[in-house]
This record gives C-alpha cells, sequence and structure tokens, in this order.
C-alpha cells in the first residue's frame, strides 16, 4: 500500500467531513433550542378587520343622510371582526380573551363562533354576571328618573357604564390547535371615524401576534427562502473551494451560475413568452 497516497487521501477527506460533523451538531444544537423554545411559548395570530357601514353627514352633494340604531342617532356605525388562529401544535384550554375601544367608540352588539365547528363563543361568565348587574343598576336608574326628576345619575354608575361599553371580556373553553375563531362586534364612533380596537390574551405562555395577509406572508416567505439559500450556496462554495484547490475554475462557474440563476430562468421565461406572443 502506498503510504503517500492514502496520506493524501485523509488530507483531502479528513477536513470535509470534520466540517459535515460540526454542521451536524450545530444543527442539531439549533433545533434542540428551537423545540425546546416552541415548548415553552405558543403564538396566537390575530386579525383586525373593519368594514364601515354608515355615517351620518350633511352634505350638498350627497345631502342629508341619518343613520340610526334603534331609534337612536348615531354618527358612525362599523362592523368589525377579529379572527384569532392557533397553528401551533399545542391545545389550549380557559383562554380568556380582552377586546378594548377608544374612548371615542363604544360597542353595541358582538357575537362570536369557532369556525371549524360553528359553537358559540361566550362572554367569560364573571364579566357576563357584572355585565347584567350594570344593565339592572341602569333600568333602576332610568326608573328613578321617571318617578323623581331631580334625580342625579351616580357618577360610579356612569363610570361603569362605560366601561362595560368599551370592554368585552371571551372565554374559550377550548382552543385546539390548527383551528380559528372568529368575533364580531358592531361599534359606534362618535366623531364618526373608523373605531380603534385592541385584542388581548392573559394566559401562561401564549403571545399573541399580528397575522399578516397571505400574499404579504407568502411573499415574505420567498424572499427569505432565495436569500438564505444564496447564503448556504455561496458558503459551501467558498468551503469547498478551499479544500479542492484544483477544481477552483468549475466551482467559480458553478457558483456565478447558482447566483444568477433567478435573472437566467426570469430572462427566459420572457423570451419564451415573447416567441410564443409572436407566434400566436
Amino acid at each position: 500500500m502506498d503510504v503517500q497516497a492514502v496520506n493524501e487521501y485523509l488530507e483531502k477527506f479528513i477536513p470535509p467531513t470534520i466540517a459535515l460533523l460540526i454542521t451536524g451538531l450545530i444543527s442539531v444544537i439549533i433545533g434542540l433550542y428551537l423545540e425546546k423554545f416552541k415548548s415553552r411559548l405558543v403564538f396566537l395570530k390575530y386579525r383586525i378587520i373593519s368594514n364601515s357601514l354608515a355615517t351620518t353627514i350633511q352634505n350638498e352633494f350627497w345631502g342629508n343622510i341619518e343613520v340610526q340604531y334603534r331609534g337612536r342617532k348615531t354618527n358612525h356605525l362599523s362592523f368589525v371582526t377579529i379572527e384569532l388562529v392557533n397553528d401551533s401544535n399545542v391545545d389550549l384550554e380557559n383562554v380568556n380573551i380582552d377586546i378594548w375601544v377608544d374612548t371615542e367608540s363604544q360597542i353595541l352588539g358582538n357575537d362570536g363562533y369557532y369556525d371549524n365547528s360553528g359553537n358559540s363563543i361566550l362572554l367569560e361568565q364573571g364579566y357576563y354576571s357584572y355585565y347584567t348587574q350594570i344593565i339592572q343598576k341602569n333600568q333602576e336608574d332610568i326608573e328613578n328618573k321617571s318617578t323623581a326628576p331631580d334625580h342625579v345619575t351616580p357618577q360610579q354608575l356612569i363610570n361603569e357604564t362605560k366601561w362595560i361599553s368599551t370592554n368585552k371580556k371571551f372565554n374559550l373553553p377550548v382552543f385546539n390547535r390548527h383551528t380559528s375563531i372568529r368575533i364580531n362586534l358592531l361599534i359606534e364612533n362618535f366623531k364618526g371615524q373608523v373605531p380603534a380596537v385592541n385584542v388581548s390574551i392573559l394566559h401562561k405562555s401564549v403571545k399573541l401576534i399580528t397575522q399578516r395577509d397571505k400574499a404579504e406572508e407568502d411573499k415574505r416567505l420567498g424572499v427569505n427562502m432565495i436569500v438564505w439559500g444564496l447564503i448556504i450556496f455561496i458558503l459551501s462554495c467558498f468551503f469547498v473551494q478551499r479544500f479542492y484547490l484544483d477544481a477552483t475554475t468549475p466551482i467559480i462557474i458553478i457558483g456565478i451560475t447558482g447566483v444568477l440563476q433567478l435573472f437566467i430562468g426570469l430572462i427566459i421565461y420572457r423570451l419564451i413568452n415573447t416567441i410564443r406572443q409572436m407566434l400566436l
């Protein structure tokens, strides 16, 4: 056996092998860390869709438009839908959702349901009990005003009424993985503007994040795939060139072709379309 040939073979074989082992070890460590992080924190995605229903205006062009809700004149009505998606691999229990609007708005009506099953989403029990108490107090206050014209509504009742009209609390007994829900709100804004709606969830190991539009998400995914793919490709060509000096020229050619592959593909695609249009 030629000792010199064996040594040359080992010199060429060992460095790439060590590089692969190091890369594999780093990948395993990163994978374990990400899996541990995923098991500790669940991300719920939400999106708020606001649609203006009608606005009370007095305009020379459009004329006078008056919007009423249950016989009462309102300035602006909006229909707002809040979508929540649990695309994690964790089933959640007893999830409370807090929703509130700005001080120049109030919630006139609400409902909610699970997209998959259609089951209704109810108000949180403690909030519902408090809500019914305030409604009852308001009814008693109206009756007191009818019997005693000089009756003054307590400031505390005014504050409590305003709070329940700007805040809603819903409860999800279960929120299974890969499911979604919708909560619909009818909102009035006193200044004729689009209301500001806020959503919050207080639950252990759960974080609420915004959900991007699907087209934007796909575009972001495509850009990241291209960028990171090119980085890995360039680094791979660099390390291969370092270990195999006699293959420098082919590696450079392949590297340039790989970097320009999308541009070359675009030119070929445009050329084919141009020829096709000329022939048709």
